[in-house]
């Protein structure tokens, strides 16, 4: 089966790597990274892992802007098996990622998938900061990537001002988190969540009973986590073959098909 894995880092680390997320108490040590395209696709092929959406640590260790142009200069020759990931700032202070300049940039090196790291690079994601931007993200149907360790407060507040922003929810932490996402999947429709931590028990199969398959997206958080754990806890869930075709693959595809750029 295609398996597209919808979290994956590349790049050594400035600082310690984050390996374990109890929320808001994170544990950092050094860990095992996949410096360039060809290490990471060494760890896909080892696991069967046909295409991975990746960003660059340099976009969170070191700036957003320069960690975009190294993922970019590191792509050629890998675009059947990298879906690159930019990391976004607002306009109103770093004009290069106004969305007339910034889109036609992402088209230009086919990038579909934006993150955002609004903690690390002091802003507040809203509508007051970055307004026009996330309209736009918005009606372009462009997916932002949302990590909850600086709290889910900013998720739910950005998403009650854009509730049409397509969203991936990666890095929930290892301890349940229903009672966080499942609001977010039930009051909005874009919303999505990658399973790199997905390690409760039964958790893929109740996420498909109350809102259906179409919401996961299969990933491995590499590095943070060892490629192998994701997998089994998604080898192992009771799920229909659509079901397991849908969480695979056909719905990274299906979102990345609705971006217009």
């Amino acid at each position: 089966m295609k398996l597209i894995d919808a979290n994956a880092c590349m790049g050594g680390d400035f600082v310690k790597h984050p390996i374990v997320n109890h929320e808001s108490f994170i544990i950092m040590d050094d860990v095992k990274t996949a410096d360039t395209p060809a290490e990471l696709i060494e760890v896909m092929d080892r696991f069967e892992i046909s295409q991975a959406a990746v960003w660059h640590r340099a976009m969170f260790d070191y700036n957003p802007d320069k960690g975009n142009e190294i993922l970019s200069k590191l792509m050629p020759g890998y675009e059947d098996r990298l879906l690159p990931v930019w990391t976004i700032l607002p306009d109103i202070t770093d004009r290069e990622f106004a969305p007339e300049v910034f889109f036609p940039k992402m088209k230009e090196n086919g990038v579909k998938m934006l993150r955002a790291f609004p903690q690390q690079n002091r802003y507040i994601l809203c509508d007051v900061t970055m307004g026009d931007q996330l309209k736009a993200m918005e009606e372009a149907h462009i997916p932002l990537y949302l990590e909850p360790q600086p709290g889910w407060e900013y998720i739910y507040s950005v998403l009650s001002e854009f509730p049409n922003l397509t969203v991936i929810i990666c890095n929930i932490g290892i301890w349940p988190s229903g009672r966080l996402i499942y609001p977010l999947l039930k009051r909005y429709p874009n919303v999505y969540f990658e399973t790199g931590d997905m390690g409760v028990c039964h958790g893929y199969e109740r996420v498909c009973e109350y809102f259906g398959s179409e919401r996961m997206l299969y990933g491995s958080n590499f590095p943070s986590n060892y490629p192998g754990c994701a997998l089994h806890a998604f080898a192992t869930a009771k799920l229909s073959e659509s079901d397991r075709e849908n969480i695979a693959y056909r719905n990274m595809e299906r979102i990345l098909s609705e971006v217009k750029l």
